[in-house]
């Protein structure tokens, strides 16, 4: 399993290790890929490939491939945080995941290594998106303005690079005190974020599902 990865990872980053603006046929995320947020249990697991760029330019896959795995320890479930062995970053994490009826808290994102930027502890499933949002470049907008706060939004389609995420619903970084815009892109599966590190000259790290 591991060699598939990598190698899935190692094809994507020779195929579409090109910049946004000569990138080739775009990757649509699988819906059904990632963790199934409608169905936490012990032993689920789910791979993400890990890219990088900046807003205008560079896209590219890195190499590295993430694996969350759900696991049970003294009757808690936990997400396990693990790169692959090839992957260039080397970080096992682990942070407890409590699934409700209707949305799943996530109490130490702060230790996540994708989910560190929401500040919000609820990821909420059944909840109707009620707002709107449109792409611009690498951001996500909401009439005309970042969005960034609490809401629920949707969007129809989202292409970065190689990557086309479709129908999905989307979250921000909550509050906006960090120097970063950040999105979730879920629906029942946690598909895909995206991080934009105003900071560091608007360097983007992200994740995409892949299984």
């Amino acid at each position: 399993m591991i060699r598939t990865l990598l190698l899935f990872a190692s094809t994507l980053t020779i195929l579409f290790g090109c910049s946004e603006e000569s990138a080739g046929p775009f990757i649509d995320v699988n819906p059904d890929a990632g963790i199934d947020l409608q169905n936490i249990q012990s032993g689920n697991s789910a791979s993400y490939v890990l890219y990088d760029s900046q807003c205008d330019q560079n896209f590219q896959f890195t190499g590295d491939t993430l694996v969350i795995s759900v696991i049970e320890k003294n009757d808690s479930l936990f997400l396990r945080e693990q790169y692959t062995e090839g992957s260039y970053r080397e970080r096992t994490i682990e942070h407890v995941i409590i699934p409700k009826n209707g949305y799943v808290l996530i109490p130490d994102r702060f230790s996540s290594e994708f989910l560190f930027f929401y500040g919000n502890d609820t990821i909420f499933l059944d909840r109707p998106a009620t707002v709107d949002l449109v792409q611009n470049g690498c951001q996500l907008m909401e009439n005309g303005d970042t969005f960034i706060g609490d809401a629920i939004g949707s969007i129809d389609k989202f292409e970065f690079g190689t990557m086309r995420i479709i129908n999905k619903k989307g979250i921000s970084c909550v509050p906006g005190n960090f120097e970063i815009d950040a999105y979730i892109f879920y629906s029942d599966h946690l598909s895909a974020v995206h991080i934009i590190n105003n900071g560091l000259n608007g360097q983007i790290t992200g994740f995409m599902a892949i299984e």
